[in-house]
């Protein structure tokens, strides 16, 4: 009965997230905006998208190798693309627990290390992202909640890092370096979509939708991060000066790119990150 009353609690929350939204967007607008979106825009910005996707394989290579375990990149990207494929249909991330299971088949490491490397991903993501909101909330002046949000989260993971030895590692500061390229690949696609809807937006503007975004995505919900991105974006960019009838288009075709091409990619590769698994029995 508490699991049934949860669920319906999370479609509720997800249902009135996306009609504030449409609201807030006026729907006839919002499609006129997305149909006159660039083609060249669009690809520009998924191959931003996935060209991060590849980098998050190889940080996640050179995490597990600081744990001394050797793992191909390649299959690495099979695992994780269905483990995100599996996230943006269900909720709760537990498409992480299908990525845990994908990488242990095809690397043979074990499960406990494999999820191990999957919370220094985290506190690595986290400690970007929260640089990204601070850095951005002060280039854009914003001294609200979103600056003072990063700056808490920043310095608790700070805090908290030099207490794990593996974050000691200069595998793990490579690892770091990787994690900037790969939110860097995301300012790239913001950009790309900001510039294709003709949004006026500054470099220090796309750093905090970057970061409160993807914040945002990271708290365990909703499918996709459904309702909640599209809510906190389109929050941060209103709050930085940005709008115009394009902006929650824009906001809708950011939550595309993230989730679409990553889900197709998972779904194709699914044979191969699940072996025995989806192989039809004889």
């Amino acid at each position: 009965m508490q699991t049934l009353a949860k669920r319906g609690l999370l479609v509720a929350t997800t249902g009135g997230s996306i009609a504030l939204f449409v609201f807030v967007a006026h729907p006839g607008r919002l499609v006129a905006s997305l149909g006159a979106l660039p083609p060249a825009a669009a690809l520009s910005a998924v191959g931003a998208t996935m060209g991060g996707v590849m980098l998050v394989a190889v940080r996640w290579r050179t995490i597990l190798a600081a744990r001394s375990i050797d793992a191909p990149a390649g299959r690495l990207f099979a695992a994780l693309t269905i483990g995100s494929a599996v996230n943006n249909v269900l909720p709760a991330r537990a498409g992480d627990a299908v990525r845990v299971e994908s990488a242990h088949r095809l690397t043979g490491a074990s499960r406990l290390a494999i999820g191990a490397s999957l919370v220094y991903e985290r506190v690595l993501d986290g400690l970007v992202l929260a640089i990204l909101v601070v850095v951005g909330a002060l280039c854009t002046h914003a001294r609200g909640p979103f600056l003072w949000i990063g700056i808490a989260l920043g310095a608790a993971i700070v805090l908290v890092v030099p207490l794990v030895p593996v974050f000691r590692t200069r595998r793990m500061l490579g690892a770091l370096g990787v994690s900037a390229a790969i939110w860097f690949a995301d300012v790239v696609m913001y950009g790309a979509l900001a510039h294709g809807f003709h949004i006026d937006v500054s470099f220090g503007a796309l750093l905090l939708l970057v970061g409160a975004g993807n914040l945002a995505l990271a708290i365990p919900g909703t499918a996709a991060g459904l309702g909640s991105f599209e809510l906190v974006t389109l929050a941060g960019a209103h709050g930085i000066g940005i709008s115009g009838s394009s902006v929650a288009a824009f906001v809708l075709a950011t939550h595309a790119v993230i989730v679409l091409p990553t889900t197709l990619t998972g779904i194709v590769l699914a044979r191969a990150a699940l072996p025995g698994v989806l192989t039809a029995r004889t």
